[in-house]
């Protein structure tokens, strides 16, 4: 993969110019740093707000809002204190996966059985060297930071959407590719290899939220993630889940809590949003809940109050009332928003395009009014027009609508909104429903 690199301002080999713009530069992001850690000092001393200050809120956002061209390239003093920041955090990263890769190709190269079992132990057995590099947290809240709850949103150039997130699948395959070195580097030498549940590499477990190396299968969404991804370093993401189901909300928060503390952190920013799904429009909602499959966690809860599952939940256990959460709708066109870089009010023109945002959507029938809703405001097609990728996973629902009035509502228009969609560039991607 392709690294991000620093590419130093050279005003002449040892002329003053370059000298001043790198002191310049060092100065500013001294200063920056020394008045985030004044302000830090200052909140932790303070018994009367757990809120982040504005002030510092703003910096804190210039520094996560960065591009990856940031990281690359010397700007103003103001942008090369920010990106000076950042690129500290990402070069971690990005030294461990060099290590990582190093290894797992001096590993592979030598590997002349591909089926023998002492060289998947030995396989196994680097992975686990690997991500002991990594520091994992040991214990895990559920609370979220007050910084995160005043201000969920960070932008950035590549943008992984899990719209109906449930317990985190889909969360979890995206960092599986992040610290994953070996087993592309496995696939490229035996492309017949299954990713079998005893082929060993490592995978965030998101029920109990630890990095397993065995158990788990081949999942669709796990390779269409490393597809379109590839060359791009995870951590120039920001990901984000939306789930509705309030049963799902304190595991939900220790997934995200687990993410955000692993050293490198594995993405530039990561938020889900529990108890909110996405709609039409923003505002509150009704969720109407699947109480009956407990082994599939429940995945037919819908906006929808005729969703299948719904539906057979309020006839096996409520007397044919339908269970009902008051949650959050929050429409695609408002997270694209407020998550992509591009949207940045004065954001240059180079970190406007070739950025990448994949977007999952698995929201129980709910997918039609939101492919219609982002057809009309037209936000996917001005972010591809400017040059960048947009990547749409979509599960459909047809048959899952039960009442025939609601399902012809839902898809009036669709067809049409769909059509608009693929012809400014939206890259339309299925998948099977056994990727949660």
């Amino acid at each position: 993969m392709p690294r991000p690199r620093l590419i130093r301002n050279n005003g002449g080999s040892g002329s003053a110019a370059g000298r001043s713009s790198s002191f310049t530069s060092v100065g500013a992001c001294t200063c920056m740093v020394a008045v985030i850690m004044f302000a830090l000092m200052n909140i932790r001393q303070s018994s009367t707000s757990g809120y982040i200050d504005g002030t510092l809120l703003r910096m804190t956002n210039a520094v996560m809002e960065g591009s990856a061209s940031t990281a690359t390239t010397t700007q103003s003093s103001t942008t090369t204190s920010s990106s000076s920041v950042k690129t500290v955090f990402s070069s971690s990263m990005k030294e461990w996966r060099e290590s990582s890769i190093k290894r797992c190709k001096e590993f592979v190269n030598g590997i002349t059985d591909d089926k023998s079992t002492k060289v998947l132990e030995d396989k196994e057995q680097l992975e686990k060297n690997i991500i002991s590099k990594l520091s994992l947290p040991s214990s895990i809240s559920s609370t979220i930071p007050p910084e995160i709850q005043k201000q969920p949103y960070a932008r950035c150039k590549n943008v992984f959407i899990d719209l109906g997130t449930n317990i985190g699948d889909s969360v979890g395959y995206f960092i599986d590719n992040a610290i994953d070195s070996c087993s592309p580097l496995w696939v490229a030498k035996y492309p017949r290899t299954k990713f079998t549940a005893d082929f060993p590499r490592p995978h965030l477990d998101v029920t109990t939220v630890q990095v397993q190396h065995k158990g788990n299968k081949g999942n669709p969404l796990f390779g269409l993630l490393q597809k379109q991804a590839q060359n791009i370093p995870s951590e120039s993401f920001c990901v984000y889940g939306m789930e509705g189901n309030p049963t799902f909300t304190e595991r939900l928060r220790k997934l995200e809590n687990y993410i955000r503390e692993m050293q490198p952190r594995p993405v530039q920013h990561l938020h889900i949003f529990t108890e909110s799904v996405v709609t039409a429009q923003d505002g509150p909602t009704k969720l109407y809940l699947d109480k009956t499959s407990v082994e599939q966690n429940f995945w037919g809860s819908s906006i929808l109050s005729s969703q299948q599952d719904a539906v057979k939940s309020a006839n096996e256990l409520n007397k044919g009332q339908v269970f009902s959460a008051d949650v959050m709708g929050i429409s695609l066109s408002s997270m694209v928003k407020n998550t992509v870089l591009a949207f940045k009010e004065g954001v240059t023109d180079v970190d406007k395009q070739g950025g990448l945002l994949i977007i999952k959507m698995d929201v129980e029938g709910a997918e039609y009014q939101v492919l219609k809703e982002v057809a009309e405001t037209g936000i996917l097609c001005e972010y591809a027009k400017m040059g960048n990728r947009v990547v749409f996973v979509v599960e459909y629902h047809n048959m899952s609508i039960t009442d025939p009035k609601e399902r012809r509502r839902e898809q009036n228009g669709h067809k049409e909104a769909l059509e608009k969609l693929k012809q400014c560039g939206v890259d339309f991607q299925k998948l099977q429903a056994i990727w949660a």
